[in-house]
């Protein structure tokens, strides 16, 4: 049950559950400049998340939506609105949200602001959950205690009405406080870019292609075992989604990537392999080696075969100890978290460039172009011995070489 010091649930909770009331919805919110949403799923047992409600609030009012009680096509109005360039949809850690609607109706919602992000790039720290951003932002203090709950259960207890309310009751006062910081940190675009990101991966999640390429990222394949390691994650897909398991109650994605380079051709060789009991159902043993024979028969012919990621020499990793010190300097100084600035597996990268200045930096890729923009000159002054720390008063910071 949601509890506050100050009104943590004082917008009123209208429960949608008709096609009449799902399309008065629409068009009501359609005539919204922001809303906030949320959703409420199960994904334990089952290859997609299994929805179970949709929270909609605008600043005075929350709707909860009852998937189970209406069909995708009745649920289109509400959707239309969560494409709409016209409305801006607010979402908190909306990773997984972006996931379910997806997966349940085909789309994602956008232009979305996650304020987890938001937050992130405002100096509130990475990963904030919702109950400390409402708190540090509004004085709302929610409870989260219904997180596990059965959200296919019907009737939903009041309690469980209450929290899921609770979840998207004060998004958008608490995106309009977030938006201001972005505006003045002349960050407000680049938050909006991030959140997008979340959209880009639940249409990528369940593409064999592209499970493919990130599990092929790096390895020592060619065309061939890339070939046989797209049918095999194929035909991952299309078992798990028949019988409805999580993908890796089948098989691994390491299991899959030895597959492809081992390729086995018969029944008895594809006992070898541990952790593919799905082999042993009737049938199960053809479907996987058909999927190699094809792999094999039809390789790709625009595969580009990624050079192996060298991990770091022994002087590197006391080099990279230096630099991951610096770079979290300054992301402490522009109130960052590391990872917006670089990705940990691409310090070693900027260690083994020639970085004159920053223009050579902004064309390795390595930093996205805000990045660069950001602290690119001191990265460029580090890496050529112009650049060191100094602790004062246990502090780092910058110090002339």
């Amino acid at each position: 049950m949601a509890s506050s010091k100050n009104n943590s649930t004082s917008n009123k909770i209208l429960y949608v559950d008709t096609p009449g009331q799902l399309g008065a919805l629409g068009r009501e919110l359609a005539q919204q400049d922001a809303i906030a949403f949320d959703t409420e799923f199960l994904w334990e047992r089952t290859y997609s998340p299994r929805l179970g409600l949709i929270q909609v609030a605008d600043a005075e009012r929350t709707w909860l939506v009852d998937p189970l009680a209406l069909s995708p096509r009745e649920m289109k109005p509400l959707m239309d609105v969560f494409v709409s360039p016209r409305t801006l949809k607010v979402a908190h850690a909306v990773d997984q949200d972006q996931m379910c609607l997806h997966q349940s109706y085909g789309v994602v919602a956008e232009p979305v602001l996650d304020t987890s992000v938001a937050a992130a790039m405002t100096g509130m720290g990475d990963q904030v959950g919702l109950s400390t951003l409402l708190h540090k932002l509004l004085r709302v203090d929610i409870d989260k205690g219904h997180s596990r709950t059965n959200w296919l259960k019907r009737p939903l207890p009041p309690e469980m009405v209450r929290y899921a309310a609770a979840d998207v009751a004060h998004l958008t006062k608490a995106a309009d406080i977030l938006r201001k910081r972005l505006v003045e940190l002349k960050r407000e675009e680049w938050a909006f870019d991030l959140s997008a990101k979340a959209g880009d991966y639940a249409k990528a999640h369940f593409e064999p292609l592209l499970i493919a390429r990130k599990i092929a990222d790096g390895k020592r394949l060619d065309a061939t075992a890339f070939g046989v390691l797209g049918e095999l994650i194929a035909w991952r897909e299309d078992e798990a989604r028949r019988r409805d398991l999580p993908r890796r109650w089948l098989a691994e994605d390491k299991i899959l990537l030895k597959l492809s380079m081992a390729r086995p051709g018969s029944a008895a060789q594809l006992e070898d392999f541990r952790g593919l009991g799905i082999s042993k159902r009737p049938g199960g043993a053809s479907r996987v080696l058909a999927a190699i024979q094809r792999g094999a028969q039809s390789p790709p012919r625009d595969y580009v075969r990624e050079n192996p990621k060298r991990g770091p020499t022994t002087k590197e990793s006391a080099a990279l100890v230096v630099l991951r010190c610096f770079l979290n300097a300054l992301a402490a100084d522009h109130k960052l978290p590391l990872r917006l600035l670089v990705k940990n597996d691409s310090m070693v990268e900027l260690l083994r460039g020639n970085f004159k200045d920053t223009e050579a930096l902004a064309k390795s890729g390595i930093l996205e172009p805000r990045a660069v923009e950001l602290v690119g000159e001191d990265l460029v002054a580090i890496l050529n011995g112009r650049r060191g720390l100094r602790l004062v008063k246990g502090i780092a910071t910058q110090q002339e070489a």
